[in-house]
């Protein structure tokens, strides 16, 4: 490796800091009944983490129909 050049990428470790205000709870609407009976009835989100070696850690924030189990809208955002 070193011969030709070749050096590993090094990623720190994610570490999270905890938050000086409270949070405030919602009820759980859906009660884990993910069945839609028409489009656009439910909708579910999930919020991920990526790390890419051109921008480092980004944001996936994707938004899904419960009816037709399509991916509607999604955004993808740098940490900064």
């Amino acid at each position: 490796m070193r011969e030709l050049g070749i050096r590993a990428i090094v990623c720190k470790k994610f570490r999270p800091v905890q938050s000086s205000s409270t949070i405030q709870g919602k009820e759980n609407i859906l009660k884990r009944y993910f069945n839609a009976s028409t489009i656009n009835e439910k909708w579910c989100t999930y919020i991920t983490y990526i790390h890419t070696v051109k921008d480092g850690w980004c944001y996936l924030a994707s938004v899904m129909d419960l009816y037709s189990r399509k991916i509607i809208g999604y955004l993808i955002s740098s940490l900064c």
